[in-house]
């Protein structure tokens, strides 16, 4: 089947077999396994089992733009599809800001560094409403930190597609300012990234004009803050779970959805076209580190590495952990050590020269809370700070005795030092940290704006 975009349509130009596939019958949005068999019968009235329909399936990724060009400023932006709010006056009723100590709290905590959760200075800044919907709620997905801006991701439990966008002005880390929010219809938003003054979102879509569900977008930004000038282009599986953009082209990432969907598919940043794929099971997250592409696979957890100049793939290793389906899992990789969110295998830290586990943190146990609830979900690096985001259980900070972000060679010999302590206590879906703030998503909670002192 060949798709193309002609005018910001798309058009069908020949049928030559379609593949019909669910692994698991799951809906948990962060899934690869993202489509229950009733979510199916959108795309293919009469799906009922697992099938290969037919072989040689040819199909070229479509993309779309969803309006024509636009400038954005104060202007309020609208389509079919995606309503944006510049109003920053508006804006701000969504932000409570807030100047108070977050302590780092070591009680139960068996081998602290001495002193250094004392040492750990936070301050929280500020609080966000997550955008809505018809009454409808959405939860924080992502955090993506570039420049002066901050871009956070929203998508929707249940079978609802339905996601958002906020942007942040952080260049006062006092007053961090929410400058634009997009809510989109039809559209789960798994993952955001920032690259050359273009967005690009993991996506899942209710829109049947694509092959499947996973979708990547990339919108246009005007002065930090998105248009509607946008482009679609189909991802095989049920959702697309993360998205890079490095040398030229887009790395995104798909959880399966039967047989030979899922992996990683790269695209042409250019011309959004898709250069290659590679299919395997329960693709979570995608990092760019110098010239290795990383992909972080679950059940269980796995570092497969590729080329970046190349895109050829050149070897995987085994970390384990990640053994809960349909889960969040991200990998940082930091110089030449991959941060892992090994889920209910909490952290682990892949030294990626010779391919070893050289350090690790278990991930919590919290009284009256099942322990699938408070899996290591996301990890980020902060100079000698390591920031696990750990769901019901909440944020955890562990130490190194060095720079991480600076000291190639050693073991990190990483310490848990503690837990921040907020007034109320939420989930803790991601957490992002660059320079001296930390962006924690926590899910129906919103967001919460930390700054590093």
């Amino acid at each position: 089947m060949i798709k193309f975009c002609v005018n910001g349509r798309f058009s069908w130009i020949g049928t030559y077999g379609m593949v019909l596939a669910d692994s698991y019958g799951k809906s948990h949005k962060f899934s690869g396994d993202r489509m229950a068999q009733n979510r199916m019968t959108r795309f293919f009235p009469g799906f009922a089992t697992v099938s290969l329909v037919s072989l040689g399936v040819i199909l070229v990724s479509g993309c779309g733009m969803d309006s024509v060009p636009v400038q954005a400023g104060d202007e309020d932006l609208a389509n079919d599809r995606i309503a944006i709010t510049n109003n920053e006056a508006a804006l701000e009723s969504y932000v409570q800001y807030v100047d108070e100590d977050v302590p780092v709290d070591s009680n139960g905590i068996a081998s602290p560094r001495l002193g250094k959760a004392t040492a750990i200075k936070l301050r929280l800044r500020a609080q966000v409403v997550p955008p809505s919907s018809g009454g409808q709620t959405l939860q924080a997905t992502h955090v993506a930190l570039s420049g002066n801006y901050a871009y956070v991701s929203y998508n929707m439990r249940g079978e609802v597609y339905l996601g958002g966008l906020d942007v942040f002005d952080v260049s006062n880390k006092n007053k961090p300012k929410l400058i634009s929010r997009a809510v989109f219809q039809g559209t789960d938003v798994s993952s955001v990234y920032e690259s050359g003054g273009r967005l690009y979102l993991a996506e899942a879509t209710s829109d049947t004009g694509f092959t499947s569900p996973a979708v990547v977008e990339e919108i246009e930004l005007t002065k930090g803050k998105p248009t509607l000038n946008t482009r679609r282009a189909d991802v095989s599986s049920y959702v697309a779970t993360d998205v890079k953009v490095a040398s030229g082209n887009v790395f995104v990432t798909s959880g399966s959805g039967g047989v030979g969907t899922g992996g990683v598919t790269v695209l042409d940043a250019a011309t959004f076209s898709v250069i290659s794929t590679d299919a395997f099971l329960d693709a979570r997250a995608v990092s760019i580190y110098s010239s290795w592409m990383t992909v972080l696979t679950g059940t269980p957890a796995t570092l497969r590495l590729y080329s970046l100049t190349t895109g050829a793939f050149v070897r995987s290793y085994y970390v384990g952990g990640a053994n809960i389906p349909e889960s969040k899992s991200t990998a940082e990789v930091v110089l030449s050590r991959a941060f892992v969110a090994a889920g209910d295998e909490g952290l682990k830290v892949v030294n990626l020269l010779n391919d070893s586990v050289v350090d690790s943190i278990p991930a919590p146990i919290v009284s009256g809370i099942d322990p699938s609830l408070t899996v290591t979900n996301a990890v980020s690096v902060n100079k000698d700070l390591v920031f696990m985001a750990n769901g019901e259980a909440g944020v955890y900070v562990a130490s190194a005795p060095f720079n991480l972000e600076t000291t190639w060679f050693g073991d990190p010999d990483l310490q848990l030092e503690g837990k921040m302590i907020f007034g109320t206590q939420e989930s803790a879906n991601f957490v992002a940290s660059k320079s001296d703030l930390i962006f924690i998503a926590t899910g129906l909670g919103g967001l919460k704006i930390v700054e590093v002192q």
